[in-house]
């Protein structure tokens, strides 16, 4: 083999010297340089070509036989290396070692073929992919990252992430990194068009924990930004005109008491004058409906004012006593006339005298008793009252003590199936139409008595089945003063009972 590479040696310098010459000689014949013309520098450079080619192939064939001796080397030491520790250890087969590097090499050739998929799946995403050092320096960015910047891979590849140069990332540079973070920023694609990026960034770790490197990707959530604040103004327009509803509402409700309180009025004044029996009921009839009227506009109107937010509540010293006391005088006849008992237990634990709103609490016993006595066809109606303190944190610094009265209105009417519960404190909504169109109603009492207890910080709920009559209980926070009451001391419980005449 030695013998051959020497006799091409000597034919390609040979042939290299050959050309040489025969360029010396052409380059000298100044009268062969006038004969042929521009064929002579035609010539001339084809012959420097045909040196320069033969001189290249010669530099190749000796690169590569010194490339090829070298690893032959390798491999004869390797091979030798593994036959001296398969003969070292413990009289092991070489076969075994050869298999195991035959694993080695397979190993390596999948992690090659999964490190291609995996670039393959990056290049194909949509979303700007890539990975840095913790210094913020890029290793990595797909086709995407470097589409959306302007900027060619190989120009990115070293520099530091865009996010961290910009000052964008919730981190610095030099600080601790989370493992993992998702942040927005706005930004401009190469084109100038705007978008809204969501990043997440994570940590790439091998299998001993120990980080390799951080990878980002972004994703564009543009449309999404712009389908919330859409909705967002949907949502903000569909406030407004139900607030401009209720305003509405509310000035027109005020504005109809006026001319219902004249017919009521005029009506009672006409009823004391000298008329007849047909006329006394004509007047009577004009009386009811205008209190019907009256009790729909006043409904309409607290509804009105709840739903706009224009109905506060206004504290101050009562006694709890009287408020149930009012109540009961209110529906004393209309029980009476119904052949029910009505009956109402104070319990000691109440103060006699606490701070709060007495007209709404007022108004909410008046809702739930009269439906009581309403729709309760015998039996009775019974109203318990109790309370208890609530602690609180600066009660010593301002010498008043928040107090939860607690209330359950207990009937003995036919009681509500399970299913029709859900609709009871619903605006308009009434569970059976023949019993409300017999004794009359809106169905916004009880949504106005749990808006109320809501404004109040309290709540209610009802418990009925059928046939065993309905109790509903409600709470809402008050307070007792020092200056207002003394704390609760034992007294006899306070009822008040009416029996039927």
């Amino acid at each position: 083999m030695q013998v051959s590479f020497r006799r091409q040696t000597l034919l390609i310098l040979g042939l290299a010297a050959s050309l040489s010459f025969a360029l010396i000689v052409i380059a000298s014949d100044e009268g062969l340089r006038d004969r042929l013309g521009t064929t002579y520098w035609v010539i001339g450079l084809a012959l420097i070509g045909a040196i320069l080619l033969v001189l290249a192939g010669y530099v190749f064939d000796r690169t590569l036989i010194a490339r090829l001796k070298e690893i032959n080397q390798q491999a004869t030491a390797a091979r030798s290396h593994a036959i001296d520790v398969a003969e070292t250890a413990n009289g092991e087969d070489p076969d075994e070692i050869m298999g195991l590097a035959r694993k080695i090499e397979q190993m390596a050739r999948s992690l090659q073929q999964s490190e291609a998929s995996y670039r393959a799946i990056v290049e194909d995403q949509s979303d700007l992919i890539c990975r840095y050092k913790s210094d913020g320096r890029l290793t990595f960015a797909n086709g995407a990252y470097a589409r959306f910047f302007g900027r060619r891979r190989q120009d990115l590849t070293g520099q530091q992430w865009s996010m961290l140069a910009a000052g964008h990332a919730p981190w610095r540079a030099n600080e601790s990194w989370p493992e993992s973070a998702t942040f927005e920023t706005a930004l401009a694609d190469a084109e100038g068009r705007g978008c809204v990026i969501q990043w997440t960034h994570r940590a790439i770790k091998d299998r001993e924990g120990q980080l390799l490197e951080y990878q980002a990707v972004g994703h564009d959530i543009s449309v999404r930004k712009q389908a919330e604040l859409a909705l967002r103004e949907a949502k903000e327009a569909a406030e407004s005109a139900d607030r401009a509803k209720s305003e509405f509402l509310a000035i027109v409700s005020h504005e109809i008491r006026t001319p219902i309180n004249g017919i009521i009025g005029f009506s009672r004044l006409l009823h004391e004058t000298p008329l007849t029996a047909d006329q006394l009921g004509h007047v009577e009839t004009i009386r009811r409906c205008g209190q019907t009227l009256e009790t729909l506009v006043s409904d309409i109107l607290d509804l009105s004012k709840i739903e706009a937010g224009r109905l506060e509540i206004v504290p101050g010293p009562f006694s709890p006593s009287d408020c149930l006391d009012d109540v009961l005088r209110l529906f004393s006849e209309p029980a009476r006339k119904a052949g029910l008992a009505l009956s109402a237990e104070l319990a000691p634990s109440v103060p006699p005298i606490l701070h709060g709103d007495q007209n709404r609490l007022r108004q909410i016993l008046t809702n739930l008793v009269g439906n009581a006595v309403k729709f309760t066809e015998q039996g009775g109606v019974t109203v318990r009252l109790r309370g208890e303190f609530v602690a609180a944190d600066d009660a010593a610094a301002t010498d008043e003590r928040p107090f939860r009265v607690l209330c359950d209105v207990i009937d003995t009417g036919a009681g509500i199936p399970a299913d029709q519960l859900p609709r009871l404190f619903r605006a308009f909504s009434q569970l059976d139409t023949s019993s409300t169109r017999r004794h009359g109603g809106t169905g916004l009492g009880l949504v106005i008595s749990k808006r109320l207890c809501e404004l109040m910080h309290g709540g209610i709920e009802v418990e009925s089945a059928p046939g065993r009559g309905s109790t509903f209980r409600f709470q809402v926070l008050m307070a007792c003063r020092q200056g207002d009451s003394q704390l609760p001391f034992p007294r006899p419980v306070a009822t008040a009972v009416l029996r039927p005449a």
